[in-house]
């Protein structure tokens, strides 16, 4: 009951922060959390519900500065994450048939992005 009671908070902060336009760090991280099990090896492929939130997550970013600012915020969550398949993370969108602008790795300058 006490991790239920953690996620609906996390979703609520979530929904909190989120701007009336324009891309949330927190929201797409939370939306993402349906990619672990395939981040993490235990599936072989990404399910239906991750690559929804890989194609809203990229749709949340419609301009350089929020794609930039989704980079910035993708690149730090998978080195945030210990056990996640790095090649897996960067076969991601691929795999969804999303273009998302950049790779999914921590080695990569957000700086450098163009739409």
């Amino acid at each position: 009951m006490k991790r239920v009671s953690t996620f609906i908070v996390l979703l609520l902060t979530a929904a909190a922060m989120k701007p009336a336009n324009g891309f949330s760090c927190v929201e797409a991280k939370l939306s993402l959390l349906a990619c672990l099990p395939f981040l993490t090896s235990s599936q072989e492929s990404p399910s239906s519900a991750c690559c929804n939130a890989v194609s809203n997550v990229r749709a949340s970013a419609p301009t350089k500065p929020e794609l930039r600012e989704a980079c910035q915020c993708l690149t730090a969550a998978v080195g945030e994450f210990p056990n996640l398949d790095k090649d897996r993370a960067i076969q991601l969108p691929e795999l969804c048939n999303v273009d998302v602008g950049f790779p999914l790795t921590k080695d990569i300058d957000c700086n450098t992005i163009s739409l």
